[in-house]
């Protein structure tokens, strides 16, 4: 299991006193804490901006969130995608992935948990009381990985007793992390699924810096399934690496020999996208990186993406993989316009 130390711990000094707080505090002893008034004030100092981040990633930030703790995403018009829910529970991560988009997202890079947790709960129950019998996917894991921290915070313990009383809401906990002991001790319930993002162990190497290998993803995804969860399977981004087909048909060929397929509840497909802001944050990190190498283009919301029959072709060629590996299971594409949707779609259904 990867768990965080963190060399520092930040905390709000109007969450001292949260049962959260204290049982963060409790795992993690021994360990420098500086009181602060806003967590959104923290700055980390280094010599250049990748010594900035890697030191902020070292840290960890107790906080109570302002604002919304329940938000409502909507894909911008030229995408497609469904109106959906994501859990604001922290922000940013100790994982450091060069294609992450929060790198260009936060005033700082610190990974961030909020601990006012009866709230979040409330506001949750707000839009599911007010749904009804109507469907509605909520997810955790948008701006923070949603198991990252779960170990110190033990939010999935609260979650998924809550979605369990809602059969017709679906929580998705979106995580790359092998911190999954708590699920393992609590009742699944048909309505959580628990998504990996699996990237081919080149990809993990070259990019996922801090991450869990792919076999070890894969063995955390096992014993979830095990515990009687759904999973699902998340290919983004794809990145269009050297030999990229056969790393990612090798991949797929070994979460369907070891993955129970029946317990798969989806596979969504993503090519690597960037708005033009983080092109300068990867660069200042790695100005050797070959991430940003391929022929990419501007695209109807703004970020870039590889060529249009690039992406569509390895859709394609990914999808005809899955469907010699599994016929039924369900394939969705992630954050992409109707011409691409319409391009592959005879492949995907």
């Amino acid at each position: 299991m990867h768990k965080l130390q963190p060399k520092k711990i930040f905390i709000e000094k109007d969450v001292v006193n949260s049962p959260v707080t204290r049982q963060i505090l409790d795992k993690l002893p021994d360990i420098t804490v500086e009181y602060i008034d806003d967590y959104r004030s923290i700055k980390v100092d280094g010599r250049t901006t990748d010594d900035v981040f890697k030191k902020s990633k070292e840290c960890l930030a107790i906080a109570g969130k302002k604002g919304e703790l329940v938000k409502q995403f909507r894909c911008r018009d030229g995408i497609v995608g469904d109106t959906e829910y994501f859990i604001s529970h922290g922000n940013n991560c100790s994982f450091d992935c060069d294609y992450c988009f929060l790198q260009c997202y936060f005033d700082n890079a610190v990974p961030t948990v909020f601990v006012n947790h009866d709230e979040m709960l409330d506001d949750i129950k707000d839009v599911l009381l007010a749904a009804g019998d109507k469907k509605i996917v909520f997810h955790a894991g948008e701006l923070c990985d949603a198991m990252a921290f779960d170990d110190l915070t033990g939010l999935s313990c609260k979650l998924i007793p809550l979605f369990s009383e809602y059969p017709n809401a679906r929580l998705e906990l979106r995580t790359k992390t092998t911190t999954v002991e708590n699920l393992l001790n609590i009742k699944a319930a048909d309505n959580i699924v628990v998504s990996w993002t699996f990237s081919p162990q080149v990809i993990v190497d070259t990019h996922e810096h801090k991450t869990p290998s792919l076999e070890q993803r894969i063995r955390a995804a096992e014993d979830v399934q095990a515990a009687g969860y759904n999973v699902g399977i998340c290919l983004d981004p794809i990145i269009l690496c050297d030999d990229w087909f056969d790393h990612y048909k090798t991949m797929l060929e070994i979460l369907f020999e070891r993955l129970n397929i029946e317990m798969v509840k989806f596979i969504s497909l993503g090519g690597f996208r960037y708005l033009s802001s983080l092109t300068r944050v990867i660069r200042e990190r790695d100005p050797q990186t070959n991430l940003l190498l391929g022929e990419f283009v501007p695209c109807v919301d703004g970020k870039y993406r590889y060529f249009r029959p690039t992406r569509a072709e390895a859709y394609k060629e990914i999808g005809k993989v899955i469907r010699e590996l599994a016929k039924d299971v369900k394939i969705s594409l992630c954050m992409e316009t109707p011409e691409v949707w319409n391009s592959v779609k005879d492949v995907l259904r």
